[in-house]
C-alpha cells in the first residue's frame, strides 16, 4: 500500500469516526428533547414518567367509595381475584407522574410499590424490562417528602395523601392479595416463590383524604 492510499485510509477512517461521533450526540441530545418534553406532558407514556396531570374532572371530596369507582379491579371478592388496574399517579412534590397499579382492601385504596418482592419471581424479557424500571424507580422515596398525590382514574383526578403502610399484619394481607392477584395474570403457569436474597422488597401506600388545611 503507498503512503498516498494510507493517507485516504487514514482520513477516511477519521471522517467516519467524526460522523459517528457527531450521530451519537445527535441522538442522545434528541433523547434528552424527548424526556424533557415528557416531563413536561399531561402524564406518563406507558412506562415513561411524565408531568402534571392537567385535564381530567378533579375530585377532591375525602370519602371516596373505591368499589362504586373501581368495580371488581384490584379487588379479591370470595377467593376471585380481579386483575390490578393501573392508574396514572402524580406526586406534588417533587412533581412527576407515572403509570402504576392500585388495589382495593377492606374497602381502601393502596398503591403498591413493587421492589423486587413481585419482579423477582419472573425470568427472561419480562424479568428484564420490570428490573430496568426497578433500577430508575425513585418515586416511593420521593412521596414520603411530601405525601400529596393525584390520582387519575378513568378521566377524574383524585387528591389524597399517601401513606406509607407499616403495620406488619396489613403489611401480610396486602402482600397477599398480590400474590392471589398475581396468579390469576400468570396463570395456567404457577407463580415463583418470593425471592429470598435482595431486591425482594415492596412498599403499600394507602391513599388517605388529604388533610385539612
Amino acid at each position: 500500500m503507498t503512503d498516498q492510499t494510507q493517507t485516504r485510509a487514514s482520513t477516511r477512517g477519521t471522517l467516519l469516526v467524526g460522523a459517528a461521533k457527531i450521530v451519537g450526540v445527535v441522538i442522545v441530545l434528541v433523547i434528552a428533547a424527548g424526556l424533557v418534553a415528557q416531563r413536561m406532558s399531561d402524564g406518563p407514556t406507558g412506562p415513561i414518567p411524565g408531568g402534571r396531570l392537567s385535564t381530567g374532572t378533579l375530585v377532591s371530596e375525602p370519602d371516596i367509595d373505591w368499589p362504586i369507582v373501581l368495580g371488581e379491579k384490584g379487588s379479591c371478592v370470595q377467593g376471585n381475584c380481579a386483575p390490578m388496574e393501573p392508574i396514572e399517579l402524580q406526586l406534588v412534590e417533587p412533581l412527576g407522574s407515572r403509570t402504576t397499579g392500585i388495589m382495593v382492601h377492606e374497602g381502601q385504596l393502596y398503591v403498591p410499590c413493587d421492589l423486587g418482592f413481585m419482579w423477582g419471581r419472573f425470568s427472561g424479557q419480562q424479568r428484564w424490562i420490570l428490573h430496568l424500571i426497578y433500577v430508575f424507580k425513585r418515586w416511593h422515596g420521593d412521596v414520603m417528602l411530601d405525601g400529596r398525590v393525584v390520582l387519575r382514574i378513568a378521566g377524574k383526578r383524585y387528591e389524597r395523601q399517601a401513606v406509607r403502610v407499616t403495620d406488619p399484619d396489613l403489611l401480610a394481607a396486602l402482600r397477599l392479595q398480590l400474590e392471589e392477584m398475581a396468579r390469576e395474570w400468570v396463570a395456567p403457569e404457577p407463580l415463583g416463590e418470593a425471592p429470598t436474597e435482595g431486591p425482594n422488597d415492596i412498599w403499600f401506600f394507602r391513599m388517605d383524604p388529604r388533610p385539612a388545611t
